[in-house]
């Protein structure tokens, strides 16, 4: 396991080391400059960083910024800049003159009032802030950069920004936002056949995916990535999309893939003379060829990894190599060659406090003095051990600690006086059995108080609810007053409408009629001109009071009123109502059917005069102690959350009546298609 994390750990560490060398400076924009030595200086540097030659590169940028400050030409003084910073974060790492560089070019953009050299000069402040683990920093530069691409409308620069976004969410471990912006970004580069820029942000979506362990599309990625970087001939593409690789298939426990995939990053990677990339390879490659029982191999690469950390001076490569070969050294039984390896790596790790290597190396040679019985010593390093550990961890492994330290004294008063050796495996049991007790004690009164603090957040829980229930059940007795008090009062201005106003009305009219008869002719006109329009008014309280409360409804019950209305809304000419009715002949409260009236009462009149609908589809169904309502028109329809305030009063009685009859609804509606609700009101008996 350990191995694992090892070969992911520097393949990270290449990964990203390559993405920085990259950058994301538009080195392709053609800079207009009458001096053609400026022009060709430039163009002489670019090949070499495109060639990964950055020292080279460095030279021929300081030559062109020679000529341009000779010309005192601003914009391109501040682009080479950032050039030259690019090339010197990347040659040797100077990242301290790159920053210089990077900041004196950003002034100068700003002053100049050049978002595109602002937005490149950020970048490159972002990737040293990145280096320094200063990743706050980073990201502020980088939504700086992003919105100035934006303001810009510069696609390509939106598509780099995020691309460095997403980089730097991985390593703050944020692969929600990382992922988000690794497709936004593989989108924009594929879109416009940025290839290069798009063979780089496969690899960094398949290491997305390899931390979210979808390593079947992890493995996806980088396979297209090397097929559009062996097509562009970037070699250093290639290498990385094949390491990623290996370490897909070493997680597979795939040996022979991984081993396979490694050599061809190591061939890539040699051609480029690429010496910190090969270091991190030769290393990982080791780790496989020892899996596959090729010491000799391991030991060759292992090497070479060592050789080439102290050619460049690394140190934490150099530290992993010397423990790489210890490691395989005291697998081959050569414990004192071991010893020497796993002793100098330490030594490194300790004069440049890298704590990870620390942790590593304690913890292999304790194990191998453990193999030469030399239990004194590995006590030491055991101790060493878990104090780096402690710092790491924050002290999670105390217990641990204590446990190792009681064993190895127990080795090393044994080796000393073995007579005694019943007598402290007596009292070793008696001290582990005190400890079993006490460990017992604590952890039943920690369940205790677990159980005390689950009854006390229990009861709190349960008074909130009943709190909560009562809050409802008053709400809800609210609700029915007022809808029992709306019914009554529909009822009584209903039968005050018919039986008060509309029998004067008619009697007024009878009499008209008998003075009709009794008038000449002049007269019985303007008499028969009332008289139609005491009847039309007679007609319309009629219809009032029908719709108020219609008399089908309380006469002959839910399934006739429905009709009923059905046929009115056809009637008047402006829907087509496609009706289904299946009730039982046994009546429903009188409450309930007129609430369900009232319901598909406000449906239709929505369906008229709002959705402008030509045709409803209704169905209402008795099932299982349950009204089934379901309608749907073919209106306009409409967005809900977007309804202004006060316009969705109709709606809102629905809900609230359905609600008051505890059923449940559910409503789909979009602009142009047309609204549908789905209606579900249970039957309650008397006994209920």
């Amino acid at each position: 396991m350990n191995s694992y994390y090892n070969i992911l750990r520097h393949i990270i560490f290449l990964t990203l080391s390559i993405f920085a060398s990259f950058g994301t400076l538009a080195s392709d924009q053609t800079v207009k400059n009458e001096n053609e030595e400026v022009h060709a200086n430039i163009t002489q540097a670019t090949k070499f960083y495109n060639n990964y030659q950055f020292d080279s590169a460095v030279i021929y940028y300081d030559l062109a910024l020679i000529q341009a400050r000779q010309q005192n030409d601003p914009v391109m003084i501040s682009h080479l800049l950032c050039l030259k910073g690019r090339a010197l974060s990347n040659a040797g790492q100077q990242y301290d003159l790159a920053y210089k560089l990077y900041l004196q070019a950003r002034d100068q953009a700003i002053e100049l009032k050049n978002d595109s050299l602002c937005a490149i000069a950020d970048i490159g402040i972002a990737h040293i802030y990145e280096d320094r683990g200063l990743l706050d920093s980073a990201e502020y530069h980088l939504n700086h950069a992003l919105l100035d691409y934006k303001k810009l409308l510069d696609t390509i620069g939106i598509g780099k920004a995020k691309q460095n976004l997403s980089s730097l969410y991985v390593i703050k471990v944020d692969y929600e936002k990382s992922l988000k912006y690794a497709l936004e970004s593989n989108r924009i580069f594929k879109q416009f056949g940025q290839r290069r820029q798009q063979a780089k942000s496969l690899i960094n979506l398949g290491n997305i995916y390899h931390y979210l362990k979808e390593y079947d599309s992890a493995l996806s990625c980088y396979e297209e990535s090397y097929a559009l970087s062996m097509e562009l001939n970037d070699l250093r593409i290639a290498s990385s999309a094949n390491s990623n690789k290996g370490v897909i298939y070493y997680h597979y426990k795939e040996y022979e893939k991984a081993k396979e995939a490694f050599l061809k990053s190591i061939q890539f990677s040699e051609k480029i003379n690429d010496v910190e990339s090969l270091t991190s390879l030769y290393r990982s490659t080791s780790i496989i060829l020892k899996w596959l029982g090729d010491y000799e191999g391991a030991l060759e690469l292992s090497e070479r990894s060592l050789a080439f950390a102290r050619k460049i001076d690394n140190k934490e490569l150099e530290s992993g190599a010397l423990l790489n070969l210890g490691v395989l050294h005291k697998q081959n039984d050569n414990f004192d060659q071991a010893e020497k390896y796993y002793l100098d790596g330490i030594s490194v790790a300790e004069a440049y406090h890298l704590l990870w290597d620390m942790q590593i190396g304690y913890e292999n040679i304790t194990l191998l003095y453990v193999a030469k019985d030399d239990y004194k010593t590995a006590y030491q390093y055991q101790q060493k051990y878990l104090d780096v550990t402690d710092s790491i961890h924050n002290h999670e492994q105390i217990s641990a600690r204590e446990k190792y330290k009681a064993e190895y004294e127990l080795l090393h008063y044994r080796d000393q006086n073995r007579i005694k050796e019943f007598e402290k495996k007596k009292m070793l049991f008696q001290r582990n059995l005190s400890f079993g007790i006490g460990l017992a004690v604590i952890v039943l009164l920690l369940l205790i108080l677990l159980f005390l603090r689950m009854q006390i957040r229990k009861n709190r829980i349960i008074a909130q609810q009943k709190i909560q229930k009562l809050e409802d059940e008053k709400k809800l007795m609210a609700a029915q007053s007022v809808m029992v008090g709306q019914e009554k009062e529909r009822e009584r201005i209903a039968r005050e409408l018919h039986d008060g106003i509309g029998v004067l009305l008619s009697t007024a009219s009878i009499h008209f009629s008998s003075v009709e008869e009794k008038s000449d002719a002049a007269t019985s006109e303007m008499l028969q001109k009332a008289n139609k329009l005491l009847k039309d008014a007679s007609k319309e309280v009629r219809q009032i009071s029908h719709n108020m409360m219609p008399s089908v409804l309380s006469k002959f019950g839910l399934e006739e009123a429905i009709e009923d209305l059905c046929e009115d809304v056809e009637e008047a000419g402006d829907m087509t109502v496609d009706l289904h009715l299946s009730l039982e002949e046994e009546r429903l409260p009188e409450n309930m059917e007129i609430m369900i009236y009232r319901i598909i009462q406000e449906m239709l009149n929505n369906a008229i005069k709002h959705a402008q609908a030509s045709k409803v589809n209704l169905s209402l169904i008795k099932r299982d102690k349950e009204i089934l309502i379901a309608f749907k028109d073919d209106g306009v329809g409409f967005d809900e959350s977007s309804l202004p305030h006060g316009k969705n009063l109709g709606l809102s009685g629905i809900r609230s009546r359905i609600e008051y009859m505890g059923g449940r609804i559910e409503l789909q509606s979009q602009p142009g298609k047309g609204t549908s609700y789905s209606i579900a009101i249970p039957v309650r008996t008397k006994t209920d």
